[in-house]
């Protein structure tokens, strides 16, 4: 076993060979560390804070620091999940969730940039063909009222009355089983009435009138005659 000299503050110590080679070991690690010029791999690190002077992997991908530019095209099913989830829980309108349905497929480029496509149902041109709310398609659809008597029990004459709402056209279907009188009625309210027709008619007779542009919300066909078979039916649209 070799020894070999080492001087310190004017003490000069002699130590085994292998303490200087562990020495000198100490010293290659300490420039390792700190001159950062080597590569250096560990399983495990634990330190209370660090500084790094350029970029961060994490298994081969670059951590994000604060004032870097987001990208997201390595997160695209992480993304969708999360905005699906946010449009879902979303209380904008009552119908968040219809339009989530059309416009949830999302589509990234080679760059990261993100672009939300509408999804489907779409109409040969490329439009988007969405539902309209329901209670605005019911406004929309036809409502009728009809009634009917016969001859035998029409002692007081008939009527039939619709309450059509804001639906200007009206189709009224009547039929008078003998001579008789045909009044259309309209209303605001129900309760009092103006005439809007008045047929007289000398035999029996069925038609259909058309009107159009009829604001008032009450329509009623109405005849006094008594005696006859009457029927009526009144159909109003948009």
């Amino acid at each position: 076993m070799g020894w070999r000299g080492l001087r310190h503050k004017g003490f000069e110590v002699f130590l085994p060979d292998e303490w200087n080679a562990i020495i000198d070991s100490l010293n290659d690690l300490y420039g390792f560390l700190t001159t950062g010029e080597q590569d250096i791999k560990v399983r495990d690190i634990n330190a209370r804070v660090g500084e790094f002077s350029e970029n961060v992997l994490v298994q081969g991908k670059a951590v994000i620091k604060d004032g870097d530019p987001v990208s997201i095209y390595q997160l695209h099913d992480v993304a969708v999940a999360q905005i699906t989830k946010a449009v879902d829980e979303a209380k904008v309108t009552e119908y968040t969730r219809e339009v989530r349905d059309v416009a949830v497929r999302i589509r990234m480029d080679e760059y990261g940039n993100v672009g939300v496509v509408i999804a489907e149902p779409l109409d040969v041109y490329g439009r988007v063909a969405v539902s309209a709310p329901s209670e605005l398609v019911d406004e929309y659809k036809p409502i009728s009222s009809y009634g009917s008597i016969t001859a035998e029990d029409n002692t007081d004459g008939f009527e039939v009355v619709l309450n059509k709402g804001g639906r200007p056209n009206v189709n009224i279907y009547f039929s008078l089983g003998g001579a008789g009188e045909l009044f259309i009625e309209i209303s605001r309210n129900g309760v009092n009435w103006r005439t809007l027709h008045h047929y007289s008619f000398t035999d029996a007779v069925s038609d259909v009138i058309v009107d159009t542009g009829i604001t008032y919300p009450y329509i009623k066909a109405r005849t006094p005659t008594t005696g006859i078979d009457v029927e009526f039916e009144i159909v109003a649209s948009r």
